[in-house]
């Protein structure tokens, strides 16, 4: 205790040392039971300290690479991972005021990768900063941004933004697409109104494209998600923590999309509704949502971490389920807002992504049941305990592999190490929490090119 603590036991130390030796033979032998409790407290002592100071010698809020101590703290971070030299998005996104930019490199990422206003975290830098989950994320994979959500974590984020590098964005500042002051909500959000028997919705849809659907969209799904969906106005009693922007251009569609869709030697232009309100799913419907233009906040920032037994057109959606039954349990919902990004993608083999997606065909319908009936476990006593007990029933699924159980738990010491603050379980979810009347919206025929 005096090693771990010393500035607060140290006084007690000395004064201890003072005390006369006292007999354990003495006062009719009732030292000696006091001195096993004594030792029993102590140990309990030392292991519940020790674990919410982040139980490892190799890392704790105390200790940091030289170098992180000049880091400044700020309360807004965006947060992308790179293998090449600074984008134009990339340069945009350095400039937005307020906000803090932590770009995580990987093997293939220039070692010159330099922007002012960002913060570079080279392999090497990486492996300096300690965190239990570095040991665990493979070189060359997109899950290694896993270590840039915990770096600004630990730099004071109550809000983080998430994209990729070439996702350029159209709007001025990222309060303009998003809604990252949660007491000052949108007047206009309304929230899908929940149907008997009907546990997805499709986004497209509400933003002017009913033809078109988000990878991961269960496939069974798509012929009903083009009927008319009923809304209401949103209520106080669920917070938007997890928001996801769409994309004009070439949007986050499956290679099934693109391969029966697109027109040879053409590029895919679709544009959405600009002037569609946000609208926000209930608890019980689910849908999937991407890493590409994303915003979390805080009591949602456990929900970020990239999964690493998917394949890579897989982990973030996997990631996106997961998140999202999670965030019904600490009174969460998640929101759709019109594009605030533009996305154009590089002609490549989209044969290729098909056989990476395979999971997503096979498996999306599935994952939705099974989540949208899956009840916390009466031995949960708190929220990572829920998380873990969802993953765990993940893996027993199939849905990923003992891998992501090692993950996620080397990620919550992680996560009590840098600082977070564990949310609070709500004691009931009602999807109906946050309807507060009925609400009229016919959206408006977006433009698509393909």
């Amino acid at each position: 205790l005096v090693e771990l603590f010393p500035s607060r036991l140290h006084d007690e130390r000395l004064s201890l040392c003072r005390r006369p030796c006292v007999s354990m033979a003495s006062r009719d032998g009732r030292i000696l039971p006091l001195v096993v409790v004594g030792i029993v407290t102590a140990i309990f002592l030392v292991r519940f300290l020790y674990a919410g100071s982040g139980g490892s010698d190799k890392f704790s809020l105390h200790q940091m690479p030289p170098w992180e101590k000049n880091i400044k703290n700020n309360t807004k971070w965006i947060v992308v991972t790179t293998i090449q030299l600074p984008t134009k998005p990339m340069v945009k996104l350095s400039k937005l005021a307020g906000w803090s930019v932590v770009v995580v490199g990987d093997t293939k990422t220039p070692a010159s990768w330099s922007l002012q206003n960002c913060v570079f975290l080279s392999v090497e830098r990486q492996k300096e900063l300690n965190y239990r989950i570095h040991e665990l994320l493979p070189y060359r994979a997109y899950s290694r941004k896993n270590i840039g959500y915990l770096f600004a974590i630990r730099h004071g984020a109550k809000v983080i933004y998430e994209t990729d590098d070439d996702n350029e964005l159209t709007m001025a500042t990222l309060e303009q697409a998003f809604q990252v002051d949660l007491q000052n909500l949108n007047k206009n959000l309304l929230i899908y109104k929940p149907e008997t028997g009907k546990n997805t919705v499709n986004p497209y849809v509400h933003f002017g494209q009913p033809s078109v659907w988000p990878r991961g969209f269960p496939l069974s799904d798509i012929a009903e998600s083009y009927k008319p969906v009923a809304y209401a106005k949103f209520g106080s009693g669920l917070k938007p923590l997890i928001q996801q922007g769409v994309a004009n251009g070439d949007p986050d569609v499956d290679a099934i999309f693109r391969l029966t869709r697109k027109e040879a030697g053409k590029k895919i232009v679709i544009k959405f509704d600009p002037k569609a309100p946000p609208v926000a799913v209930p608890p019980s419907v689910m849908t999937p949502f991407n890493s590409q233009n994303t915003l979390f906040h805080y009591q949602a920032l456990w929900g970020m971490l990239i999964p690493i037994t998917t394949s890579f057109r897989v982990c973030d959606i996997w990631r996106g389920y997961w998140a999202q039954r999670l965030n019904w349990e600490v009174g969460g919902t998640l929101t759709f807002s019109t594009a605030s990004v533009y996305q154009d993608r590089n002609e490549h083999d989209y044969t290729l992504d098909y056989a990476d997606e395979i999971a997503l065909y096979n498996d999306a319908g599935r994952l939705v049941k099974f989540l949208t009936n899956w009840k916390r476990p009466s031995s949960a006593r708190s929220f990572f305990d829920v998380a873990r007990a969802l993953s765990t029933d993940m893996v027993a699924k199939g849905f990923w592999k003992k891998g992501d159980i090692d993950l996620i738990n080397a990620w919550i010491k992680d996560l009590i190490s840098v600082g977070y603050k564990e949310p609070d379980l709500v004691a009931d979810i009602n999807p109906s929490n946050a309807l507060a009347g009925s609400a009229s919206y016919t959206p408006q025929k977006g433009i698509e090119c393909v």
